[in-house]
């Protein structure tokens, strides 16, 4: 029974484990904005895209962005708009 137990909580500990490691691996975004201000990121997937919110100062690691091929933008205020100049996807981006 001991052993069982041993058993399930190694597998629950490398289960829960794996998730934690892919967060880290997620690009980091910063906003350099001044209060009040507010960075608003528009990242574009392959398919779709999606609105990031930062307040001054912030950072932000964002689990989903492939580093390398997906892309970016960010606009203080405002959402940024579908034509503007998209930057690609760094390990760090602001």
């Amino acid at each position: 029974m001991k052993h069982v137990l041993l058993l399930v909580a190694a597998v629950m500990t490398a289960w829960t484990a794996a998730p934690a490691a892919a967060a880290d691996d997620a690009p980091l975004f910063r906003c350099a904005a001044r209060a009040p201000d507010v960075c608003r990121f528009r990242i574009f997937y392959t398919r779709g895209d999606r609105i990031v919110v930062l307040l001054p100062g912030m950072q932000q690691n964002v689990p989903g962005v492939t580093v390398g091929s997906d892309t970016y933008c960010v606009a203080v205020n405002a959402n940024p708009t579908w034509d503007c100049k998209r930057k690609q996807v760094g390990a760090t981006n602001s």
